[in-house]
């Protein structure tokens, strides 16, 4: 919140504003087309019942709140109290997002802290267990103040699920915030009437030089023919509650996929992404036995992929998911290795069975030295914990041959082919391995 000091907001004295003044501020910035954070803090005080009835000692309390805040704040940010539960920290012109998420773990951190103040006869002192939530505007953005407060205020619902507590998100003017909402609309109908697709990305042996897997990943094509990204898709289901229900989707038209592939002799395995939010629902391996049962598929067929960054949000839950998981002979792969936390740790105590090789390391394999002997490394790694190495984002032979020599297992990419129909797959993957089409037998 410190280091560097802007222009002031337009010549207040205070750090501390009215709700409304503060709202007021924030239009004054975006009619000036300045950047700006807004950070909504739900403290959860263990006061709770002394804040409602407003009695000396939780005065107190939020004086020592409100005198931690300004001793971050520079001069040119503003703050307010919206209860006495709810703060809004605004900061102004800030370099980028990331100091938003800077700001709101200091703040957290600072907040966490005891305030020693006399409750009754206990002298016990008053905890916080704050929960941020912040909105980024761009220069330029044109968000109002209504806008950036319901964006920080839905962040800050959503933080209470992270063991974080903290989530930024960036804000969108009201035109964008109503394309969202028709998106999500159209999202959430799809997902009902099973509309969305499931496209396969080979995966291919470098041993062998035959595909021997997939990556199962998500399409939607709009009612108009717009194609939706689906990183887009994810989060709007994760920020609607929709990720597990779009997650078994995928599951199980992949297992039917597989079902029909067995008569036709294809024997393939598939990998399908996960989200934090599913790697948190205790319920989710179940779920993954019941489909398994229900498609007659071998549990060995079915990986599951997840992220670094989800492992961390939900280490705690993420062992047990994991353990019964493997229990049920899935395997497990870790995606994107090497742009998050990469602790070592991880490998060591997770039953991983894959680690997957970011393709930001693959890309210039060929020719970068450097490359080279960080995807070297990370392959020993991966042989050293029992598990595959799996090379994403390979699009050319000299990369593919690298590979090889380095002792990857697999590597799937534009190379090879983009993801594609599970109709398209079936013929690729004869094609690929040359093996003769057959007869299918019909499946319900």
């Amino acid at each position: 919140m410190r280091p560097d000091t802007p222009a002031p907001v337009f010549g207040a004295r205070s750090p501390r504003l009215s709700p409304a003044a503060l709202a007021q501020t924030i239009d004054a910035l975006t009619l000036a087309g300045r950047r700006c954070v807004l950070l909504l803090v739900s403290l959860h005080r263990s006061d709770r019942l002394a804040a409602l009835a407003q009695s000396r000692a939780s005065r107190e309390v939020i004086g020592e709140v409100m005198r931690r805040v300004e001793g971050m704040l520079r001069s040119s940010d503003r703050y307010a109290l919206a209860s006495h539960e709810e703060l809004w920290v605004l900061l102004v012109d800030p370099p980028g997002e990331s100091l938003a998420e800077l700001a709101g773990r200091t703040l957290r951190a600072n907040l966490t802290r005891p305030i020693h103040v006399t409750l009754g006869d206990t002298g016990s002192p008053v905890r916080l267990h704050p929960a941020v939530g912040g909105a980024w505007q761009p220069a330029g953005a044109g968000t109002d103040a209504m806008t950036l407060i319901a964006a920080a205020s839905e962040a800050c619902r959503e933080s209470e699920e992270l063991e974080s507590r903290v989530r930024i998100v960036t804000a969108q003017s009201s035109t964008e915030v109503n394309q969202r909402r028709q998106l999500e609309h159209e999202l959430r109908e799809a997902l009902f009437a099973n509309e969305l697709d499931v496209h396969f990305q080979p995966q291919v042996s470098l041993e062998t030089g035959r595909c021997t897997g997939a990556e199962a990943l998500v399409r939607w094509t709009r009612r108009d023919g717009s194609r939706v990204n689906p990183g887009l898709i994810a989060a709007i289901c994760e920020a609607r509650g929709l990720m597990t229900q779009m997650t078994l989707f995928v599951m199980n038209t992949t297992l039917r996929h597989l079902m029909a592939w067995n008569t036709q002799g294809i024997d393939a395995r598939v990998s399908v992404n996960l989200s934090a939010v599913t790697l948190a629902d205790p319920a989710f391996p179940s779920l993954v036995g019941h489909a398994l049962d229900t498609w007659s598929i071998a549990a060995s067929r079915l990986t599951l992929e997840l992220t670094e960054t989800a492992v961390v949000r939900h280490e705690q839950s993420a062992m047990q998911f994991m353990k019964e998981i493997r229990e049920r002979g899935c395997g497990l792969a870790l995606d994107d290795f090497g742009t998050g936390y990469s602790s070592f740790n991880y490998l060591r105590q997770f039953p991983l069975t894959e680690l997957k090789i970011d393709q930001s390391f693959v890309r210039n394999l060929a020719t970068d030295a450097s490359d080279r002997r960080i995807v070297l490394a990370l392959v020993d790694l991966a042989h050293t914990f029992g598990m595959h190495a799996l090379a994403e984002g390979v699009e050319d032979a000299p990369s593919a041959q690298a590979l090889r020599e380095l002792g990857c297992d697999l590597a799937q990419g534009y190379h090879y082919a983009k993801p594609m129909p599970q109709a398209e797959f079936i013929a690729w993957w004869r094609s690929f391995n040359r093996v003769p089409a057959r007869e299918s037998v019909a499946t319900p």
